[in-house]
């Protein structure tokens, strides 16, 4: 639990660096979780129910606000993630306030998963973690966008979840004397119940993926 917080910090702590020090240079990049940002192109909420098919994020990529590493990740070109503040910058916008931004966000992120290691893995899985928890309709309703994620993308993300559950103590139980990661999977469930049917597979696909991760996990430690 104290690494989870020590992480928390670290993180909180790089994106408010990352922001301080793009503000100070005269190439200023805005960013899309700030109030004061701007999109000259702006991008209709309702644009994303068309989006589904398509899979077009020309509108977002063509914004100034999006940063050369995100995409140099979409393109699949050359890309690393020495820099962590910039990285974690990234991981910062899937709280974007457009949804459209944030669909292309998740895209990203789930790409970062692939070079993804020591202190960003740490809050890659911590933010990964609460994304699904606190984003779970929105997270499953993803998965249902055939042309943009996949079966491999969804596996992705169970590895994204247990960055996080692997750092914490084996010992930390749930009332049901069982490791937390169980109830993480049941609250994803039962918040499920009222999601559309596709959604709702999906969430319940999911955390069945997740267990049988973490019992994979277990016979190696």
């Amino acid at each position: 639990m104290k690494l989870r917080v020590k992480y928390a910090l670290l993180l909180l702590f790089s994106i408010t660096l990352f922001v301080c020090n793009t503000q100070s240079t005269s190439k200023e990049i805005p960013s899309t979780t700030s109030s004061n940002y701007s999109d000259s192109t702006k991008i209709k909420t309702d644009s994303l129910s068309n989006f589904q098919d398509s899979c077009n994020w020309d509108a977002v990529l063509s914004n100034t606000a999006v940063s050369n590493l995100a995409k140099a990740i979409y393109y699949h070109q050359n890309w690393n993630l020495k820099n962590d503040n910039e990285a974690l910058a990234l991981l910062d916008s899937l709280n974007a306030k457009n949804k459209f931004s944030r669909a292309f966000y998740f895209k990203v992120v789930t790409l970062m998963y692939e070079k993804s290691d020591g202190y960003f893995s740490e809050s890659l899985g911590l933010m990964g973690k609460d994304f699904v928890e606190n984003h779970t309709k929105e997270f499953a309703s993803y998965f249902e966008m055939k042309n943009c994620f996949n079966e491999h993308d969804l596996n992705t993300w169970v590895k994204i979840v247990m960055l996080e559950f692997r750092i914490l103590q084996d010992d930390i139980e749930t009332t049901r004397e069982e490791h937390l990661l169980y109830g993480y999977c049941r609250k994803l469930i039962n918040s499920s119940k009222n999601f559309p049917k596709g959604q709702k597979k999906i969430t319940e696909q999911f955390a069945h993926q997740l267990e049988i991760e973490w019992a994979e996990f277990l016979k190696h430690i």
